[in-house]
């Protein structure tokens, strides 16, 4: 991970030391100590996410001539992308002016970026100083353009793993299917919660839900078996087989449902990154035109920015409100089952 030994809080103004717990702004860069932005709750910079620019080192300015002749590569048309972190740079250049990559020759591997707010990853060692594309926008210029949204908007809209979703979006843009997304796998509808697209989220919960049917047919004879053989169990005696006596046909699409809601978490999942981009986009600039001026220009850049916060980001308390709900509903289903076991 990057070194940053040596350099000044930008909240307390103390150097840092090999022993210090630093954590990482997504957006920009700058490194802060964990308990100095704990206590501050935001960026101390966060004025360089408003201007678009990212954090240099004390007395460092070479990147910002290279961020300004890799804008004017790409808007010329005639560029070369860096094998390493997907920066323009001119034709004529023999090094990336974004991480100093090789232009020419065998593609080198990128550096691996520092998970967000985070500096010190498991069995990492310490680099020379990583360039913030590599850590908010995921190689791309932040003035660089997807489908009318500006990575640096997209990025303060996304926010945690912006340069996980910026280059997939990128590559979608131009005509990539689809883009799997193995936590929307593991997390199903709970994930699409987290993410503020609560649309997709109840339909894939709805699918979920209606796969669930057969089983509530099913369940109160079941539980009655159970409860009837409780003392064989109890003893490691397994009873015979349970079939039931009714609702025969819930009892045989019970497999095809499991086989159905697996399918269509693979499909959620294949396609959870060109929702979630068709998601940001469209708010971005929903956002964006509220704010705009008669002359095109956004009239509050602050007050945009913090919408684009408020309206975007994750949405913790989501999930907690949807799991809980959704753990609720299940025992008083539990509940109404014994109920009718019981009569």
């Amino acid at each position: 991970m990057a070194n940053y030994t040596g350099v000044h809080c930008p909240v307390c103004k103390k150097r840092f030391t090999d022993d210090d717990d630093i954590v990482v702004c997504p957006i920009c860069g700058a490194p802060h100590h964990r308990e100095c932005y704990r206590q501050l709750g935001h960026c101390a910079l966060d004025e360089l996410h408003i201007k678009g620019h990212t954090w240099q080192p004390e007395g460092g300015r070479q990147e910002d001539r290279s961020v300004q002749g890799s804008k004017d590569g790409a808007a010329s048309g005639d560029s070369t992308a860096c094998p390493a972190c997907g920066a323009h740079n001119p034709t004529t250049g023999l090094f990336c002016q974004i991480c100093g990559a090789p232009l020419k020759g065998p593609a080198v591997q990128p550096r691996q970026a520092p998970p967000p707010y985070g500096a010190n990853g498991f069995g990492s060692a310490q680099t020379p100083f990583q360039n913030a594309y590599t850590l908010a926008f995921g190689g791309l210029s932040p003035e660089e353009e997807i489908d009318g949204v500006t990575a640096r908007d997209a990025a303060l809209f996304i926010g945690e793993n912006s340069q996980y979703f910026l280059p997939r979006f990128k590559k979608m843009a131009e005509g990539s299917p689809v883009s799997f997304n193995f936590c929307a796998l593991i997390f199903n509808f709970l994930y699409f919660f987290y993410r503020k697209m609560y649309f997709f989220g109840g339909l894939l919960l709805g699918l979920v839900v209606l796969t669930q049917i057969p089983t509530f047919f099913v369940m109160p004879e079941y539980t009655a078996f159970i409860l009837a053989n409780i003392e064989d169990i109890s003893m490691g005696i397994m009873p015979a087989e349970f079939i039931p006596q009714t609702n025969l046909w819930a009892w045989a699409v019970l497999p095809y449902m499991r086989y159905f809601t697996f399918g269509i978490s693979i499909a959620f999942a294949a396609f959870a990154n060109r929702f979630y981009m068709g998601f940001v986009l469209r708010s971005v600039k929903n956002i964006r035109a509220r704010f705009l001026d008669q002359n095109g220009q956004v009239a509050d850049d602050r007050a945009y920015v913090d919408e684009l916060a408020y309206r975007g980001r994750t949405s913790r308390a989501a999930v907690i409100a949807v799991l809980g709900s959704v753990i609720a509903c299940y025992f008083m289903v539990c509940f109404l089952i014994a109920g009718i076991v019981a009569v």
